[in-house]
């Protein structure tokens, strides 16, 4: 049996992992915005547990995730992280892109002027359209007005939807050379000095797929798909954090790059090739609840969200799990990694809204990373778990109480 090698989960699968505590420790890290802080919780009271002293050896990030993993490389302690989610708090470094609302304004006012010039000739066929719509909405409520509005617009007029932001000459709404310039500080330089093997994982928004950059040798992977440099530079790491429409995209080589969390928000696969025998995924996004019923649109964002991010690591997950099943067939090229079950919030609704994405607020930040902490409490005290082809994530965690 030969190791299919367009999957590069399988990089360096070889061999069996048993429960030693020093085996080679993978932390793989989601994307998730300004709940990042909830990954420095975690990985605090990791340190604080004799299984998980040492620290991971390996580490593999998106975009916050990325962020944080670099520091971790970098050998900053949990208290030196939260000092720069904090500084994001205390003096956010990017700016909203002026041009973006100048040319957007440009748009809205020229595609008006159009509409007034060819008003005469169209009035009575949109008048009569916005009434057909309008019956439909019988007998009027509070907001009526405002749906027949978009209900025309969508079915029948979005080619002015379309007119303005084709107009709109810029492809961002914020410009992150800050950030990058916070990074430069915190690292003291372009480059991360990693003492430890660190992956980064961005995607190529003209080819579509993704880019990872490695600080070590991965057999047995797609070119395409794996860089191997001697350094992750800082702006590999604007890319990976780069969120798509939000912040500008990130030019590296031929490549232009936007957020990994587009196709590969918590990348397994990095790990596995560079060597990790055991690994710990954290993710920022709870448990389902599947008894739960949406009744708030901030809540159907939430859980739109969740189901995005979290899409690229079951997949990644289950390929891991089927290779670990065919590593103890005679004869393999495979070797088990211990995938423990991931470490994920402790189900509180209140602190888990869909604002909390982009929520840089300090007390916000601080309540993340006490979640952090708490989530890898419970984990630990679970087991911790180690994760099955045969187990599925459960339905539910522990409720927090009020």
């Amino acid at each position: 049996m030969k190791p299919d090698p367009s999957s590069g989960i399988l990089a360096g699968v070889i061999g069996t992992a048993g429960s030693r505590p020093n085996q080679k420790l993978g932390l793989v890290l989601s994307g998730g915005g300004a709940r990042g802080p909830f990954q420095v919780g975690v990985y605090e009271r990791l340190l604080q547990d004799s299984r998980f002293t040492g620290g991971p050896t390996v580490l593999s990030g998106t975009s916050a995730g990325a962020l944080n993993a670099a520091m971790i490389a970098a050998d900053l302690s949990p208290a030196e992280i939260m000092e720069f989610w904090f500084g994001l708090a205390d003096d956010p470094p990017m700016q909203a892109s002026a041009r973006f609302f100048e040319s957007g304004a440009l748009a809205i006012a020229r595609t008006l002027a159009e509409e007034l010039v060819h008003l005469p000739w169209r009035i009575a066929g949109d008048l009569r359209r916005y009434a057909q719509r309008a019956r439909h909405y019988w007998p009027p409520r509070p907001g009526t007005l405002a749906a027949i509005t978009l209900d025309y617009i969508l079915t029948s007029r979005f080619d002015v939807i379309s007119r303005v932001l084709d107009g709109i000459d810029e492809p961002f709404l914020v410009n992150t050379e800050g950030l990058r310039a916070r990074l430069v500080d915190v690292f003291g330089g372009e480059t991360v000095p990693a003492r430890r093997r660190l992956a980064i994982n961005a995607v190529d928004i003209n080819t579509r797929r993704v880019v990872r950059y490695v600080t070590g040798p991965v057999p047995a992977v797609p070119a395409s798909e794996y860089v191997v440099v001697p350094a992750i530079t800082v702006d590999m790491l604007m890319a990976s954090a780069s969120i798509p429409l939000l912040f500008n995209p990130i030019s590296i080589g031929s490549h232009l790059l936007w957020d990994g969390g587009l196709l590969v928000n918590t990348p397994l696969a990095p790990a596995v090739a560079l060597g990790a025998e055991r690994i710990v995924t954290v993710l920022v996004t709870e448990a389902s609840e599947t008894n739960e019923e949406l009744t708030q649109m901030g809540r159907a964002i939430e859980r739109t969200l969740d189901a995005f991010l979290e899409n690229a690591y079951n997949v990644d997950r289950m390929l891991l799990l089927d290779r670990n099943r065919l590593a103890h067939v005679e004869g393999s090229p495979y070797r088990e990694v211990r995938l423990y079950d991931a470490i994920r919030p402790i189900y509180d609704r209140e602190l888990f809204s869909a604002g909390s994405y982009l929520n840089l607020q300090r007390d916000m930040l601080r309540h993340m990373y006490r979640a952090g902490v708490d989530a890898a409490s419970d984990w630990l005290e679970r087991g911790p778990p180690v994760d099955r082809l045969e187990s599925r994530t459960p339905a539910s965690r522990p409720v927090r109480s009020a």
